[in-house]
């Protein structure tokens, strides 16, 4: 599906990373109005350039290079002071049944789990479409 959709996709091969410093270091981010930037850099970081985005050294490297504070980086990994709000975050995630990444919840009525073909999206968006215009008679 990446190929297809012409995205590059080179993960490392032996490399399933614990990305759980990287969600931490997501909401400091967040705190820091660079959230965007930091997860399009991890993306890429493991999509793109095979690195081990639960790699310390690696993830500092990223959030550095987006803008954050060197000292702000180094006190979030030494702390884990934002495990909190992710360990909270994925709690809420688990209640309402979404146990795999990505997850998309469309109209807050349905839930997508994991890579979807494009088509399962269309499907799902035209049965929206077509519940919507229902509703308007």
């Amino acid at each position: 599906m990446f190929a297809e959709s012409g995205f590059p996709y080179a993960p490392h091969p032996e490399i399933t990373p614990n990305t759980q410093l990287a969600l931490e270091l997501g909401e400091l981010a967040r705190a820091e109005d660079l959230h965007p930037a930091y997860h399009e850099a991890v993306m890429q970081a493991m999509w793109e350039q095979s690195l081990n985005v639960a790699d310390p050294a690696v993830l500092r490297e990223v959030a550095i290079g987006v803008g954050l504070e060197a000292e702000a980086v180094d006190e979030a990994i030494a702390t884990r002071r934002f495990r909190p709000v992710v360990q909270e975050s994925t709690r809420e995630a688990h209640a309402m049944g979404i146990n795999a990444v990505p997850a998309f919840v469309l109209q807050e009525q349905y839930l997508l789990l994991g890579a979807q073909p494009h088509d399962v999206f269309e499907q799902v968006i035209a049965q929206l479409r077509g519940e919507a215009a229902a509703a308007d008679d």
